[in-house]
């Protein structure tokens, strides 16, 4: 089994902070959060500040995830590091998902 590259913590202000790399090895910890996060929430925050990495099947999950909730609730990206604000532009995915 390969070492884990991702990491989920909350902070007091209540915005998640996804750390590591995101790839197709984290989707499934990377749905469970989301499908977790929004029961009972208007609005679920998210930094991807201390992202490393993102490859297209993450980015294609937060995308599809952000397009399907209820419009009261919200997927709120409150910060990017330079890696995913680079791979956003390069892929044309920042109005998507930013």
């Amino acid at each position: 089994m390969p070492a884990k590259n991702f990491s989920i913590n909350q902070d007091d202000q209540g915005i998640y902070h996804l750390e590591g790399e995101l790839s197709i090895h984290e989707l499934d910890e990377l749905k469970a959060f989301l499908e977790e996060s929004v029961k009972d929430a208007r609005e679920v925050p998210i930094s991807l500040a201390k992202v490393r990495f993102i490859d297209t099947a993450a980015l294609q999950l937060l995308i599809a995830f952000k397009r399907r909730l209820e419009p009261e609730v919200k997927l709120r990206i409150a910060a990017v590091s330079a890696e995913v604000e680079d791979i956003l532009c390069l892929c044309g995915l920042k109005s998507a998902l930013v």
